[in-house]
């Protein structure tokens, strides 16, 4: 695992650096489209920031895949076909803290971590702000964020896109290729 962790690392920064530069933009998305007072804008802008997001993950783990391809065909690399989704999880590790102290604080309201989830939701949304104006969604009476079990489901979408992606990139497919029309022959001579 050490290994692993030195070899990917950079890896795992760029995906953490892309998700927050994206939470960002996200969140300027969200923030605008609620000036407007409108919900279904507020929800398409953190629906299209999250699309954008998830193709920057796909773009990313899709070369590494490729990358990695060579090397396992020869036999120089051993396959880890969930590679992807590994790298995906430990550059979410900090989402997944951030959640586990949401939980606490939301489960033990009177001791001491309940300060330290009141600062982790916060926290929280900022890094995953792609997803704020969907979490601000009203569900049972409350809006999404209030619940302590949403924070874990956010990094789900990451992991899942990366594992795909990985293992596309391995075998050499990308979802492109099926948008791509076929070439017209323009060596056929005319009739006359």
């Amino acid at each position: 695992m050490k290994k692993f962790l030195q070899d990917h690392s950079y890896d795992m920064v760029k995906m953490f650096l892309n998700q927050f530069a994206t939470a960002v933009f996200g969140f300027a998305l969200v923030l605008a489209a609620s000036k407007a007072q409108n919900a279904t804008l507020r929800n398409v802008t953190s629906i299209a920031a999250i699309l954008f997001y998830l193709f920057l993950l796909y773009t990313m783990t899709w070369e590494i895949g490729f990358a990695d391809k060579v090397s396992v065909e020869s036999g120089k690399k051993k396959a880890m076909p969930a590679k992807g989704a590994l790298i995906s999880l430990c550059a979410n590790s900090v989402n997944f803290l951030l959640a586990i102290f949401v939980m606490l604080a939301a489960l033990l309201p009177k001791s001491f971590i309940s300060n330290i989830g009141g600062v982790s939701a916060p926290a929280a949304l900022l890094i995953e702000g792609m997803y704020t104006g969907l979490l601000a969604n009203h569900v049972g009476g409350a809006p999404l964020n209030s619940y302590w079990w949403v924070y874990f489901l956010l990094p789900i979408p990451a992991i899942l896109t990366c594992a795909l992606a990985y293992q596309m990139g391995i075998h050499d497919f990308k979802l492109s290729a099926l948008f791509k029309a076929a070439p017209v022959d323009t060596n056929t001579k005319k009739k006359s």
